[in-house]
Formats: structure tokens, sequence, C-alpha cells
């Protein structure tokens, strides 16, 4: 499968920018000849939103752009990072998502497991986590694949890798449990001094130890 990956910068709030960076990427990989493509978590709304998650015309507004959104795509499918609104209750009002779009439609969807509180996040404060993952059942042009789609934390608890793990669950395992033959992984992982070299030995041993092929899209830029 030839994976299309966007790597973009997206802007917190500029809704209309956002989308438009998004469908120029779509569509430069829908002539490079991509299968499938993949852009980076909450990339709809950009990241990290804080506590413009707690308004509601900010989380109304990403969701009109990305109704319009997913009237642009077509026949290739375009799997993409936004702010879901959670109707279980009790939990929070809100999800960190991905949704596969195809065709005009959410084909499927799936939420962040793993939300992290350390450092510069705090995602458990906005966020109503997962409680199990599956897999896409990837069926286009002949080409037939169980896709493992997680959201960045999610790839990061696995237990040959780190001393100490900060989550109980390991949504890769599970994911791979449930015959997932490819992982993809949507980030927006903030970059820091010697980042890339630990995200790099991480990911060669998740696709080593679980021996399947393994791709990631993160967000670039910042944020002033």
């Amino acid at each position: 499968m030839k994976i299309g990956l966007l790597q973009l910068n997206a802007t917190v709030g500029d809704f209309a920018a956002n989308r438009q960076k998004l469908l120029a990427g779509y569509e430069k990989a829908r002539a490079l000849g991509a299968e499938f493509v993949i852009a980076p978590e909450l990339f709809l709304c950009g990241y990290p939103p804080r506590d413009l998650l707690l308004r509601a015309d900010f989380v109304q507004g990403q969701s009109r752009r990305a109704r319009r959104n997913r009237q642009s795509i077509g026949p290739l499918p375009l799997c993409v990072g936004y702010v879901d609104e959670n109707s279980e209750r009790p939990g929070r009002a809100l999800r960190n998502s991905a949704a596969v779009l195809q065709n005009g439609n959410i084909v499927w969807r799936t939420h962040k497991s793993l939300l992290p509180t350390y450092d510069v996040f705090d995602e458990d404060r906005y966020f109503e986590p997962a409680k199990s993952a599956a897999p896409f059942e990837f069926n286009s042009e002949g080409v037939r694949s169980k896709l493992g789609i997680t959201i960045c934390e999610d790839i990061w608890n696995d237990e040959d890798f780190w001393p100490e793990r900060l989550y109980r669950r390991d949504p890769i395992k599970e994911l791979i449990g449930q015959g997932a033959e490819i992982i993809l992984n949507i980030a927006a992982s903030p970059w820091h001094d010697g980042k890339e070299k630990t995200r790099l030995a991480m990911l060669q041993r998740v696709t080593r130890d679980e021996r399947v092929p393994l791709a990631q899209v993160n967000l670039v830029g910042c944020e002033r």
C-alpha cells in the first residue's frame, strides 16, 4: 500500500487555513498515486487547543469546517485528526479523534486511548479516553488490509521500550491481537532536543517486536 503522509503545519483556531492546507496536501498525495492518506493529530483545529476547547464557538466552528472538508474528499481515503463530541455520559464532553473520510462521508472513526498529563500536556482535562481499540478494515480497488490507526500517545507505551510505563493499556498490542496488519500513527508530538532519536528508536522497536509495517505522521511548525 502506498501511504501519503501529510506532514503539515496547522494554526490553532484558523480552521479555514488548516482546511486549505489539508486539501492541497490531499490532492498532491492523490496525484502522486497514494492509496491512503494520513494527516496529523487534531489537525483541523490545530494543536494544542487547550482552554479553547471549553468554548462552544470554537468546537462548533471546527465542526462546521469538518463537515465542509468531508464533502471535498473523493474516493481516496483520508484519515485526519479532529475534536469530536462525546455523547456518552458520564464522561467528558469531547474526544481526541481520528476519522477516515471517503466519498464525502465518514467511513470510520476512532478515539485516542492514552491521554497524557505530563510536561506540556493536559489532555485528560478535556477529553474522554477510548475504552477499546479496533482496526479499520480497508478495502479499495483490490487493496485489502486491516489498519491499526492510533493517535500519538497510543503508541508511546511499549513495555519492551520504556522501563517505567505510565499506562496499563497498550493499544498497539490490542490492535495486533485483532489482526492489524499495518500500524498508522497520527501525531502532534512537541519537539525537544533529542526527540527525533527517541521517537525513531521507539517506533523501530514497536515495528520489530510486532512484526508489522508502521507509518507515522507528525505535526510540524510552532505556535507563537
